[in-house]
């Protein structure tokens, strides 16, 4: 029943965090409080500064509102059920020294990172196939000066890493963790984490590429924060990804991270097999599939969203049903 619980809670969360997304914009725009539009919009190859600036204050207000709903629903079930304060989420050094954690951090990033450098620097030299129109929009834009790298650094690089690592690796990852291990639970994460970038759900050689690397990121990503118990070191490797770079830049990361697979590979097969020395591959397969399947159908079914609520409710039930058997046995 724990393990039914710990699915249901985070599959409810996925979605019905959403939902209060919506009405939230409702709210805000019906009495006029503040617009709320898609900043991708404003993407073109001629889009001004005054573009860029506008798109990135809309884009902050939407990530405020987006990850604001989700942890509105997390915090307050943590508490009622676990008690859990900010060590759950990674929100400290976990006994580590900052130091360890970035060289941690970096050490993901060399490990982990390369096949998303390799595919971007293949599809330079020979194009695997369209990006999201967007992406596209973002990539061909000018780069020399300081609106884009605002606009970037609030799409990409500087707000992306803490909340995606916030609500990914420190809320669903050890959610899933506290009652079907950490092997399941990084596999199960990943998967949701990689198919919630629907940007990337384009079939053709590039996209399928990156689902594949960001799958092997994502792996990543979780084993760092399973062996710390931190999320500094996955906000880092997540950020170092994330920055935009010209393949002249991109040619000199790839050579410090091949640097780095020589320095760091023997420490980080030794952690790979301490999270996943005797996987439960049956959990792990399950978790991975639902993940999957669990976001591709919420992007295609509107019904889904309603459906998250109901599976929420079922999981807060169960999970109050948990306790009062656990208090019970306890008397």
């Amino acid at each position: 029943m724990k393990r039914t619980a710990a699915l249901l809670e985070v599959l409810g969360v996925y979605l019905a965090a959403g939902a209060l997304e919506d009405r939230l914009i409702d709210l805000l725009t019906r009495f006029h409080i503040v617009s709320i539009s898609n900043p991708f919009a404003l993407l073109t190859n001629h889009t001004t500064n005054a573009d860029l600036l506008l798109a990135s204050h809309r884009l902050l207000l939407i990530w405020l509102l987006q990850y604001g709903s989700y942890f509105a629903l997390i915090i307050p079930l943590n508490w009622w059920y676990r008690r859990r304060g900010p060590t759950a989420y990674g929100l400290t050094r976990a006994g580590h020294s900052m130091k360890w954690l970035i060289v941690a951090g970096i050490a993901t990033a060399c490990l982990c990172e390369w096949p998303v450098l390799i595919l971007s620097l293949v599809d330079v030299v020979h194009p695997l196939g369209a990006m999201a129109p967007w992406r596209q929009a973002f990539f061909d834009t000018s780069w020399q000066r300081w609106q884009f790298w605002l606009f970037a650094g609030i799409s990409s690089y500087a707000v992306v890493p803490v909340l995606e690592e916030l609500l990914f690796r420190g809320y669903y990852q050890r959610r899933l963790a506290e009652d079907w291990g950490d092997a399941p639970a990084i596999l199960g994460t990943s998967c949701l984490f990689v198919f919630a970038h629907k940007q990337y759900l384009i079939p053709n050689a590039y996209n399928v590429g990156m689902v594949l690397s960001l799958l092997c990121l994502a792996v990543g990503l979780g084993v760092i924060f399973a062996y710390t118990r931190s999320l500094i070191p996955s906000m880092i490797a997540h950020a170092i990804i994330n920055v935009p770079l010209t393949p002249k830049y991109q040619i000199a990361l790839l050579a410090i991270f091949a640097v780095g697979l020589f320095i760091f590979s023997r420490t980080g097969l030794q952690v790979v097999k301490r999270i996943f020395g005797n996987p439960p591959l049956a959990s792990c397969m399950l978790l991975a599939f639902v993940g999957a399947l669990y976001v591709v159908a919420a992007q295609h079914f509107a019904a889904m969203t309603t459906l998250s609520i109901v599976v929420l409710v079922v999981a807060i039930g169960l999970e109050w049903t948990i306790r009062k058997r656990s208090s019970a046995h306890q008397t």
